[in-house]
């Protein structure tokens, strides 16, 4: 799927109009967006659906889209809202605009980075042409730099005409030290928007080892914190009523998904006393895990479909599939192996290295570890064979 994702610098940037005027220069465009939010949210979905897109959620108050949505008494649904954008495209070209800003919550655990991540496609910012943007901007650029997202291009919205002395100093500033193109947004009908998309957005593929490869350089890549349960007293999983198992297994992966199966069975052993989780330990939580997932309180994804990992995954459904976390509480072969994977293509995008060794290196090291044991060493290579 080809396209961009247009995202702001904060609340009511203009990102449904600059993803309207982007998708009127490409005749193959489909427009989808989030929410519309903001006191021209009604002129915003208007727009859209004259265009023929579509927008789960217009409201007025300019507020984050998961608050906005709270006061609406809906909920934003993140898997169906990615598989909505991309259902809009097909295999055509999509402008996703996603409002509120980078960082905005969709839901609680859900952000609009978190979206654009998913959709994998490189990402136009929009930002007010007020006094202050380039460090509003280049905030925003930061924050997508260490998810791996690549900005393509800067829009300057509200772009007056003639502006001001600052509006023209603070876009020469900004076209000074952006990585990208910054354009006033009414310069976007002359635009090459169409090659915005072919930004890069992933690590190059990896060449042939380098027998004589020098020690890696020091990785720019920031970690989102990792959350570790805090243990409380739960009962003896074989005794225990399966409600109050599953309140506690819900507890658990809320703090820490998306987590393996086995580190949350494991979680929950402990605080209970035990100190092997035997097959008659797991067996009742395992069964609390199930009927969670039944009641769509999780997201459960079997080891049948995830074969590299080896065994199951968990997560709040509104939990991100994938979140490139520091280690934490876990051992690193408790991190699984799709969070690791990111990791190499974030570390290979900042160092421009491919090497197998010198990326183990780099991850352990990223990690806080020193020593590469060979069973980390087998599931660090394991993890960079799926990274590329």
């Amino acid at each position: 799927m080809r396209g961009i994702t247009v995202v702001g610098t904060g609340l009511d940037s203009g990102e449904i109009p600059v993803a309207v005027a982007i998708a009127a220069a490409l005749p193959e465009a489909r427009l989808f967006a989030t929410v519309a939010i903001g006191g021209s949210a009604e002129v915003d979905a208007a727009l859209l659906s004259a265009r023929g897109a579509t927008v789960p959620l217009a409201r007025r108050e300019a507020a984050s889209p998961v608050i906005a949505a709270r006061h609406a008494g809906q909920a934003l649904d993140p898997t169906d809202l990615v598989q909505a954008a991309r259902a809009a495209a097909e295999d055509g070209f999509l402008v996703a605009a996603a409002p509120g800003g980078l960082l905005a919550p969709i839901t609680e655990h859900y952000s609009n980075r978190d979206f654009a991540r998913e959709l994998g496609l490189p990402l136009v910012v929009a930002a007010r042409a007020m006094p202050g943007v380039t460090g509003q901007v280049r905030l925003a650029g930061e924050a997508a730099r260490v998810a791996g997202l690549t900005v393509a291009a800067v829009v300057l919205t509200d772009w007056p005409d003639p502006p001001n002395r600052v509006q023209i100093d603070e876009r020469e500033l900004l076209s000074k030290i952006a990585r990208a193109p910054v354009l006033a947004q009414p310069e976007l009908e002359r635009a090459p928007v169409a090659d915005w998309a072919e930004t890069a957005t992933a690590a190059p593929a990896p060449a042939a080892p380098d027998p004589v490869a020098a020690a890696p350089a020091a990785a720019e890549v920031a970690l989102d914190p990792y959350d570790s349960w805090q243990p409380r007293q739960v009962g003896d999983p074989r005794s225990t009523p399966r409600p109050q198992i599953m309140q506690a297994m819900l507890d658990i992966i809320e703090a820490e998904g998306p987590m393996t199966a086995t580190r949350a069975y494991s979680l929950y052993n402990r605080a209970a006393g035990g100190r092997k989780l035997t097959s008659v330990a797991k067996a009742p939580l395992s069964s609390a895990v199930y009927w969670l997932a039944r009641e769509n309180k999780i997201t459960l994804t079997r080891e049948a479909d995830i074969p590299w990992q080896g065994e199951d995954m968990v997560r709040l459904p509104d939990q991100p599939a994938v979140r490139v976390r520091e280690l934490g509480a876990r051992s690193l072969d408790e991190v699984p192996l799709d969070e690791i994977a990111e990791l190499v293509k974030l570390i290979s995008a900042s160092t421009g290295t491919t090497d197998p060794v010198a990326l183990k290196r780099s991850i352990l090291s990223t990690y806080g570890l020193v020593r590469l044991t060979s069973r980390a060493d087998e599931y660090l290579g394991l993890a960079i064979d799926l990274a590329f």
